[in-house]
């Protein structure tokens, strides 16, 4: 009897093995393919990696870059199938874009087919490249097909698309919110869908579809721009956020949570790929809202003169001001006044920002943007590597909203992102170089002075 008892103990057992393995096997397989969506690298790897990529010499740009000006740049660059990828934003906070599931999605990687209505290949759409893409004829359409229900779809877009449907999505509109990197949830989820594109023509770079759960991080659902914003920033390009203003985004949109709203003076739609660098790198240092990209082109200057003259000086300023006024900022941090290394647009966003600053508080200035937003006195202004009632901030803190790396590995995990930019001579400066974005000054203030220092939002309730 005891020999019977333990044979069956002994298959019962064999049996629970052959089921363990059976269903890790399933739920690998479920899994994405680990060489379309690496995993994030941990803090320390971000660590070492800014470490290994720091130059002795990062305090002047090239001297090419100051002779050449950016829509005369050649377009041809070598670029790695790794810095391709979507893929490459680190994880970050999710505070203020939060889901209700809690399973994880995976990619309908396998099972994931397009058929386009002119006929044409979809390769290109599913190589998970944005340097590849596809143009699409007016009111085209593009039947996305998987073995089981898409729940989600992630659309690469090549430029701000306009207004599209899905068929079975009745009375839902997207694209009006201009994302180029949109994500959907779907309220009606199908195994067989029809975009809808819009009536212009539109260009798609890759189309991915997602099983039911809460998106991957590499998967930016981006929130649209703030009603009202803690602290605005603005950076002249794409990458100078992490340049000079270091760990800026990172810790107070990371760590402390603090709704910070990013504005771009210029926009490089015609310099692919750098607005997907841009988003890229945002969503890297926890930044969920979308950034505010102008209308103005990038064009190099090597004076305030030349960029006055290129720009328009009291051009740049109403764009400031209608900023100031709609986003209604504690705390607003710009450029140098002398444009860092130089560079003349830097320094026209500086010197416009500090007179909008004044003159957004005015209500007869400018009646167009008073009347949408009414007046606005900006309690705080900080310029970079501004002299007088300045700060200095300790960017190398570990931060645990990024598990444990620090403010100035998150800029340069950031700046990782626009590989299109690391042909020029730059990289994210320590504290006591001559440009750290460690410096910051207090131009302007309503709440007095900074007398403890290391914090821009001292003496703000």
């Amino acid at each position: 009897m005891m020999k019977r008892s333990k044979r069956i103990l002994v298959r019962l057992a064999i049996a629970l093995i052959v089921i363990s393995i059976w269903t890790v096997g399933f739920l690998l397989r479920k899994q994405p393919n680990a060489t379309e969506t690496p995993a994030p690298p941990t803090s320390e790897a971000i660590s070492e990696t800014s470490q290994v990529k720091e130059q002795s010499q990062t305090k002047e740009p090239d001297s090419s870059q100051q002779q050449i000006p950016n829509e005369q740049k050649p377009e041809s660059m070598e670029i790695s199938e790794e810095a391709t990828h979507i893929e490459n934003a680190v994880e970050a906070p999710q505070a203020s874009n939060s889901f209700d599931l809690e399973v994880e999605a995976y990619e309908l990687s396998e099972s994931f087919s397009i058929i386009l209505s002119d006929g044409m290949p979809s390769d290109m759409l599913l190589d998970r490249n944005y340097t590849t893409k596809y143009t699409f004829r007016r009111e085209s359409s593009i039947e996305l097909i998987a073995d089981e229900d898409i729940h989600s779809l992630y659309i690469i877009w090549d430029l701000p698309p306009g207004q599209w449907h899905i068929s079975s999505e009745e009375g839902l509109t997207y694209g009006q919110d201009g994302f180029i990197h949109e994500y959907i949830k779907l309220s009606n989820p199908q195994s067989k869908l029809t975009m809808l594109l819009p009536e212009s023509s539109a260009t798609i770079c890759d189309v991915y579809a997602f099983s039911e759960g809460t998106p991957p991080h590499w998967v930016q659902s981006w929130l649209p721009p703030l009603n009202e914003a803690d602290m605005l920033v603005l950076p002249t390009h794409a990458d100078d956020e992490h340049l000079f203003f270091v760990g800026v985004l990172p810790y107070y949109a990371g760590q402390r949570g603090y709704r910070v709203q990013v504005a771009y003076m210029t926009h490089h739609w015609t310099e692919p790929p750098r607005p997907h660098e841009l988003l890229n790198g945002l969503w890297t240092v926890g930044i969920r809202n979308y950034p505010v990209i102008s209308s103005f082109n990038d064009l190099y200057a090597d004076s305030l003169q030349q960029a006055q003259s290129l720009y328009g000086f009291d051009s740049i300023v109403d764009f400031h001001v209608e900023l100031l006024r709609r986003f209604k900022p504690r705390v607003v941090v710009g450029h140098d006044l002398n444009g860092e290394y130089g560079h003349g647009a830097h320094m026209l966003n500086a010197h416009t920002l500090r007179a909008a600053a004044e003159l957004a508080a005015d209500a007869n200035y400018h009646e167009g943007s008073y009347s949408l937003y009414g007046a606005w006195d900006t309690p705080k202004l900080y310029l970079h590597l501004y002299a007088d009632n300045s700060i200095i901030m300790d960017w190398d803190v570990p931060l645990e909203a990024f598990g444990g790396a620090t403010a100035r590995d998150m800029a340069i995990a950031g700046y990782d992102c626009h590989l299109s930019q690391h042909r020029w001579s730059f990289s994210v400066p320590r504290t006591n170089e001559s440009l750290s974005g460690h410096m910051f000054g207090l131009v302007k203030t309503t709440v007095g002075p900074d007398l403890t220092g290391g914090d821009m939002f001292e003496n703000i309730g």
